[in-house]
């Protein structure tokens, strides 16, 4: 025996659990729970390996355990006239950085000992499947969120402490609390006022919303072919605009004359160099380009970061640890479990977009 009260550290996944005792509990239909475990099992298996390989979302992202992004900051010009008797002046980068944030999230089945007793295999069916769509929804949820948000996180319930912060895409000084210098790039010199959360008045997608997007990314060394994302609503604004290339549908059979954006499946087309994909969730008049540097690349605008020892997002499933009843009924209060949290790794990276107002807001996607 141990004194003490049992904590998080004494939580038990379902793969611990013996498969012969399971097997001893049944719901009314018959199912044992070792069936039902082995189900779950299958569904989160499933889903951490979709959000892992999924081809649109580890375009943005990258994993990392740290809980730190470094970064190069400032101009440089350390060239001098060379001479045989004096040494030129050492020179060294100037680097600045931020946190990424780290939280825990859980989601309760609530499956309680009278309902597993008379339960049927359809309604736990139905239920895993709407948690599966639930975690579905909080990754994309968080990480547009971070895409769309300009003000800093912060705080120790986010896991920066009581001084951290997780920083945005550059922004101006007065936005943020850490400050950013973009490094000197193709001739062009910037200041802690430059600004890539830019606001359009009008409430319509135009050819200069993506042009001025695209000289955003360029100027600093980020070389296209780009990503921009919009909303569904937005979507037949943008298809309008002069100088859109649709993409190809594979049914149709087009003419000659017919010019057609060669990109892969799901993006709708092609216009000034940016792949354009409708993202479920992106709010109404919101949108971002960016540079992806392949599937889940460091170098890709988005940083999310993972418990230490783990390489990417992933869901678990575990009974509650505050019901202290697992004995009778072993899935009785079972939860859905996990941690991360989504901040940004390159500052230069992307640029979002609000075509509504000249002054920025925050988007809040669904």
């Amino acid at each position: 025996m141990a004194l003490g009260l049992r904590t998080t550290k004494d939580l038990v996944s379902l793969t611990g659990w013996d498969d012969t005792a399971l097997a001893a509990f049944t719901l009314q239909d018959g199912t044992s729970f070792a069936e039902i475990v082995a189900d779950i099992n299958t569904a989160l298996n499933a889903l951490n390996g979709e959000i892992a390989g999924d081809p649109t979302w580890s375009s943005l992202v990258s994993y990392d355990e740290a809980p730190d992004v470094e970064y190069h900051v400032g101009s440089s010009n350390g060239f001098s006239t060379y001479s045989e008797h004096t040494r030129p002046d050492a020179q060294r980068a100037a680097t600045e950085g931020h946190m990424l944030p780290l939280i825990a999230k859980d989601r309760a089945l609530g499956w309680t000992w009278k309902y597993l007793k008379e339960a049927r295999t359809s309604q736990i069916v139905a239920d895993v499947r709407e948690a599966i769509t639930d975690a579905r929804t909080l990754y994309r949820v968080q990480v547009l969120t971070r895409a769309l948000k300009r003000t800093d996180d912060s705080g120790a319930a986010k896991g920066l402490g009581s001084s951290g912060y997780s920083a945005g895409f550059a922004t101006a000084a007065a936005s943020t609390n850490v400050d950013f210098v973009p490094p000197t790039s193709l001739g062009n010199t910037f200041t802690s006022a430059h600004e890539h959360y830019v606001g359009i008045a009008g409430g319509l997608y135009t050819l200069a919303v993506f042009q001025d997007a695209y000289s955003e990314l360029w100027e600093h060394g980020h070389v296209g072919p780009f990503d921009f994302w919009i909303s569904e609503t937005d979507r037949s604004t943008v298809e309008g605009l002069t100088g859109f290339v649709p993409a190809a549908e594979s049914l149709i059979r087009y003419g000659s004359t017919q010019d057609l954006a060669n990109v892969g499946d799901g993006y709708l087309g092609v216009i000034e160099n940016f792949r354009v994909r409708v993202m479920p969730g992106m709010p109404q008049y919101y949108g971002i380009g960016f540079k992806s540097y392949g599937s889940n690349s460091q170098r890709n605008p988005i940083r999310i970061r993972v418990p230490k020892g783990m390489s990417s997002l992933e869901f678990t499933a575990m009974s509650d640890p505050s019901s202290g009843a697992g004995a009778a009924y072993p899935l009785q209060y079972l939860m859905l479990y996990t941690e991360f949290g989504v901040g940004v790794g390159d500052r230069t990276a992307g640029t979002p977009r609000y075509v509504n107002n000249a002054t920025w807001a925050d988007g809040t996607p669904t």
